[in-house]
């Protein structure tokens, strides 16, 4: 029997005869389509050089209806010297959405890294005229393509204490975020506006302070009428050997963030798998667990509009550069593996969304 059919095999065992009968005859169920039985989206990120690989350019057109943009919208990239603003490696990624059916989603446009030396030189004054130009250029061209912007990222400390110190927070004091995201909706009225911030997922104490940072801060903008639209959780998550990930509180966190009528992206979802053993069912079997119990908690949230992994296959997985396990084996951190096929992540990704 061929692996696909095996796989095949493997999903309706996963979702249930329910669901494999409400598939077109001799189709495999997709990530995609699943989340589209639910009313939501699944995307994926992606660089232009990624798209060279062939298969991998087909698991992410078959598998999701949305990429955005692992590193090509980032300010170093787009102006990397003052005024000078490059957008074929961003529109190329546009280009490539459009013509496979997808849509893109931009990212990001206010961070405190990937920044032009040129712009942490400024001083106040001078920085705050900079990221009005680069904001006001930046959504100006893409106005009425994207649907949505990731203005802000991280702007809570990793303590979860307050505001992050950054060069935002330093030079131009905490109405930075305020002042992004109205230049941002002045730039395009219509795109969708969110902050998008890591950490806010666990049960842990540390996790509680950053969602009481966050949501001050939400509640803040609310209350002035700031234009923001949905909040983005990352969803860079762990698996480890210590015990099972738990997000017993995160559906409560969910519901207050939807009571200030917001929407919630899961933005950049992946498993970290660095604290566990080397044996690859072990570790298959820990980070399915956890894809498992996170979506378990999240896709009941009536909110919840998309879900986007930080990638699709193994091979691509940021966390080999900035995270790499101790033995030197690569992670297995995304929905597929480093030869696009499907694993045990697949399959749990894949009942949690066909569940009803």
């Amino acid at each position: 029997m061929r692996r696909r059919q095996l796989i095949l095999l493997a999903v309706v065992g996963a979702l249930g005869w329910s669901v494999a009968r409400a598939l077109p005859p001799g189709t495999s169920p997709t990530l995609q389509g699943l989340a589209a039985a639910r009313g939501l989206v699944w995307g994926t990120a992606v660089t232009n050089d990624q798209l060279q690989n062939p298969d991998l350019q087909r698991l992410v057109t078959s598998q999701s209806g949305l990429i955005v943009p692992e590193s090509e919208l980032k300010w170093d990239g787009v102006e990397a010297a003052p005024g000078r603003f490059d957008f074929s490696a961003p529109d190329r990624l546009l280009a490539f959405a459009r013509e496979h059916g997808l849509v893109m989603r931009g990212h990001t446009l206010l961070w405190h890294e990937q920044l032009p030396g040129w712009v942490k030189a400024l001083p106040a004054a001078e920085l705050d005229k900079a990221l009005a130009t680069y904001i006001r250029t930046v959504v100006g061209h893409y106005r009425g393509k994207l649907p949505s912007w990731d203005v802000v990222n991280e702007p809570i400390a990793d303590d979860g204490t307050g505001l992050r110190r950054n060069l935002w927070l330093e030079r131009l004091g905490p109405e930075y975020i305020a002042s992004a995201l109205t230049r941002a909706h002045q730039a395009d009225p219509k795109a969708a506006l969110v902050i998008n911030e890591y950490g806010l997922e666990g049960d842990d104490a540390k996790t509680a302070r950053k969602r009481r940072s966050f949501l001050a801060l939400l509640r803040q903008l609310r209350d002035r009428g700031v234009p923001l639209n949905a909040v983005g959780l990352q969803a860079h998550l762990y698996a480890n050997g210590s015990g099972a990930t738990t997000f017993r509180t995160l559906p409560v966190f969910l519901r207050e963030l939807a009571a200030l009528n917001l929407d919630i992206y899961v933005t950049e979802l992946d498993v970290n798998d660095r604290e566990l053993p080397a044996a690859i069912p072990e570790r298959d079997r820990a980070v399915a667990e956890v894809y498992a119990a996170f979506l378990a908690a999240v896709l009941p949230e009536p909110r919840l509009k998309l879900i986007t992994s930080w990638g699709l296959s193994d091979r691509t997985t940021w966390l080999n550069s900035f995270f790499p396990r101790a033995d030197g084996l690569p992670q297995r951190p995304l929905p597929f593996d480093a030869n696009n096929q499907a694993k045990p992540a697949t399959l749990a990704i894949m009942a949690a969304l066909g569940k009803s």
